[in-house]
């Protein structure tokens, strides 16, 4: 009698528990925001993994006094710091979450409920929201914006992209959207943002030339004005007030210096 019903008991954990995930984070001087990204994801996990890469400031302190295992690496790229943590995550399932990204309490019940008693996919894509400067960004050419952010490892890795890097899903693995957000609390200032503009053209361009890649007449010149035409007006990014014309506007910029340095 005793063992059937530690027999029972044990088909109910299986029907009922929630399959473990982990959480992967790389970083580098994130120390006002990367406390509060790991305070959520404590709702979803017991393991998060931190992946510094040479902090000057109290980052990996923090991330230590809220939880999480601190590794320190030597920065080699967005993909391969990222596929060095999950290989340091106990688990085969990864939640990977930049370090001024904070997963919401909608989108954690969402999680949970996926992956109760396990996941039906090989991947999960996750919808965004980004806050600008403390402004929600409601409209323009970050909406609607998601990203797959959940995957087994054991399937699917981060690629070699030196920036924007992206996920080796195949046609075979099965992806399911998730509800609720990821807030990406992307910069303090618009100075933040225009400082970003420059270094992420630099490494498109870097990227580009290595493969062959040209840049015409056309995608200098044309393609700027084209994306903030549609992220200003198409996307009514309007409505967004001044920082709305001021990401369309960067955005543009950016367009313009990743094919003009590439040229």
């Amino acid at each position: 009698m005793g063992e059937k019903t530690v027999g029972c008991a044990l088909e109910m954990y299986k029907k009922y528990a929630m399959t473990s995930l982990s959480a992967v984070i790389i970083t580098v001087n994130q120390e006002k925001k990367i406390a509060k990204t790991i305070e959520a994801l404590k709702a979803l996990t017991n393991d998060i993994v931190v992946v510094d890469s040479g902090s000057t400031d109290l980052t990996r302190k923090v991330a230590r006094a809220a939880g999480a295992n601190v590794l320190e690496r030597p920065w080699t790229g967005y993909s391969e710091q990222k596929n060095f943590g999950n290989q340091w995550a106990k688990y085969d399932w990864i939640l990977s979450v930049d370090d001024d990204e904070v997963v919401s309490p909608e989108l954690i019940e969402s999680i949970k409920q996926a992956f109760t008693p396990a996941p039906e996919a090989d991947a999960y894509d996750l919808p965004f929201r980004t806050v600008f400067a403390g402004k929600l960004i409601r409209f323009g050419g970050w909406n609607p914006e998601s990203h797959v952010r959940i995957f087994n490892k054991k399937k699917i890795q981060w690629n070699t992209d030196a920036v924007h890097e992206g996920l080796t899903l195949k046609p075979e693995h099965i992806v399911k959207k998730l509800t609720g957000y990821v807030h990406h609390y992307t910069v303090d200032t618009p100075e933040q943002f225009i400082d970003k503009t420059d270094r992420y053209s630099t490494l498109f361009a870097e990227k580009g030339r290595k493969i062959g890649k040209k840049a015409s007449f056309i995608k200098v010149y044309l393609s700027p004005a084209f994306r903030f035409l549609v992220e200003y007006i198409f996307k009514f990014g309007f409505l967004d007030g001044y920082y709305g014309w001021f990401i369309a506007k960067e955005n543009a910029r950016y367009t313009y210096l990743k094919y003009k340095k590439l040229r």
